[in-house]
């Protein structure tokens, strides 16, 4: 038998394994990472990268690497056609570099925050459907004749099928704990990631939120238009939050605001800016209406306030009905 019959027998082996890592990991991070490391093992490169295309940038982030240090390039993007990746993406197409020095474009940023240097790539796109996801690079591979070239075209297939479970698996994930019609995280999300919190004794604030009056605006201008108001009323809380300060849409015309490691007078500080922005914003400009808003808001913290998550949303909703008892458009 010949080495390069073993060689065979061994990637043939690789890619069966390849399989099985795909089918037995749900978990996009893990499934990623299981099939890189697998890779890597397969093709002896310097260093592997996984990059992905971000549906709302178009433009690819370092999802996986081995050998290169993520916290070096996690911050780092690519557009489409730069770059040796960006190229593999735009011509959905794997292409060899020999020698990047002659390469017009290779992306240098890489080796200047790594502290690398890259002599030659090999980069295959992800391609499902015919459409690109992403690519796989191995910067200095051991080896790059057509055999590698091909092992790596296999390798890329699987790679993207991996990707588009992932993204389908990200995608009904982000649907199982959003609300559909504001975006805002849903309750279900609420109660778990708060549970959590008191669980592990993490300070928190809450800010309950509900429309004043949102019925006339209802009546007058019909559910359509009452539902595009909430939908605006989200954005307008979401742009004065900041991670990790999140939004939740609580029930018809009632938000929560939740603000990890917020004391009770932040949250009153924050409460006070929401509503700012709510009486300042004009709703419905796009449909030739100026609507006007005030909301009731209504504030409590752990564990200054409550020792439990009951008590904390009791506080919080108290607070805020307390307010609309007393004329409304304020915070309590």
């Amino acid at each position: 038998m010949t080495s390069s019959e073993q060689l065979s027998r061994k990637e043939l082996w690789a890619c069966l394994e390849l399989g099985k890592a795909l089918t037995s990991q749900l978990e996009p991070p893990r499934l990623l990472a299981a099939l890189l490391d697998r890779v890597s093992a397969l093709l002896p490169a310097d260093n592997w990268s996984l990059l992905l295309l971000d549906d709302q940038t178009n433009q690819l982030r370092f999802e996986v690497t081995v050998g290169l240090d993520r916290e070096l390039v996690k911050d780092i993007r690519l557009e489409v056609g730069q770059g040796v990746a960006g190229q593999a993406v735009l011509q959905q197409k794997t292409l060899v570099v020999q020698d990047v020095s002659r390469c017009q474009c290779f992306f240098p940023q890489v080796d200047q925050m790594a502290g690398f240097r890259t002599q030659s790539i090999m980069c295959a796109p992800l391609v499902f459907a015919g459409k690109a996801l992403g690519a796989i690079e191995v910067v200095n591979p051991h080896r790059m004749d057509e055999a590698v070239k091909e092992l790596l075209n296999t390798v890329a297939d699987f790679v993207a099928i991996a990707a588009e479970n992932a993204r389908r698996y990200q995608r009904i994930h982000d649907l199982s704990i959003h609300d559909d019609l504001t975006g805002l995280y849903n309750t279900r999300h609420m109660y778990q990631s708060l549970q959590e919190l008191v669980s592990a004794g993490r300070p928190f604030a809450l800010i309950f939120l509900d429309l004043d009056d949102f019925k006339r605006v209802v009546d007058t201008h019909g559910h359509l238009m009452g539902s595009q108001v909430l939908q605006e009323v989200a954005q307008t809380i979401r742009g004065c939050l900041a991670e990790p300060a999140y939004g939740v849409s609580y029930g018809g015309d009632e938000f929560v605001v939740v603000l990890p490691g917020a004391s009770r007078q932040q949250a009153l500080d924050k409460a006070r800016e929401i509503n700012q922005c709510l009486c300042a914003t004009a709703y419905l400009v796009n449909r030739g209406l100026e609507v006007s808003l005030q909301a009731s808001l209504g504030v409590a913290a752990f564990p200054q306030d409550a020792s439990d998550l009951r008590g904390l949303l009791a506080l919080a909703d108290q607070a805020m009905f307390s307010v609309k008892r007393h004329g409304k458009g304020s915070v309590g």
